[in-house]
């Protein structure tokens, strides 16, 4: 049951590394400590992670590991430019995160599905949702 479960986080994962994407585009906002501009590295970071989510696999529940291996493999596979230009133009303060979180991704793609756990995304998560969603 336990490896269920990790397996529909990790595959959630894959969503959620792209935020919530499907809100429009960047902002200018900020979280008050800084200027309201973003680079243009972090639009760029922003502009990617708004176009990762259309190249998501479907979620399935409770997929068996086979299938589940098989789909985060090909997602990565197909979607290894996301990931690389990702790492390149993360912002500094979420970059150990992005890097992390890419790193598990492919880890789990092997059927490692053990390399998700303890895996928090919620700094990044919650930067793309101060800088690229409103």
């Amino acid at each position: 049951m336990g490896r269920v479960v990790m397996r529909s986080r990790a595959l959630a994962l894959v969503v959620g590394l792209s935020g919530l994407a499907g809100l429009a585009g960047c902002h200018n906002g900020g979280n008050g400590n800084r200027s309201n501009a973003l680079t243009t590295s972090e639009r760029r970071y922003c502009t990617l992670v708004k176009q990762f989510k259309d190249h998501v696999p479907a979620r399935v529940q409770d997929p068996e590991p086979e299938q589940f291996t098989a789909a985060m493999t090909a997602a990565l596979q197909k979607n290894a430019k996301y990931f690389d230009e990702l790492q390149k133009v993360a912002p500094a303060e979420i970059k150990p995160d992005i890097d992390k979180a890419i790193a598990t991704l492919r880890q789990v793609a092997t059927g490692d599905i053990s390399a998700y756990d303890g895996l928090n995304t919620a700094k990044a998560d919650q930067w793309e949702e101060d800088h690229c969603y409103k």
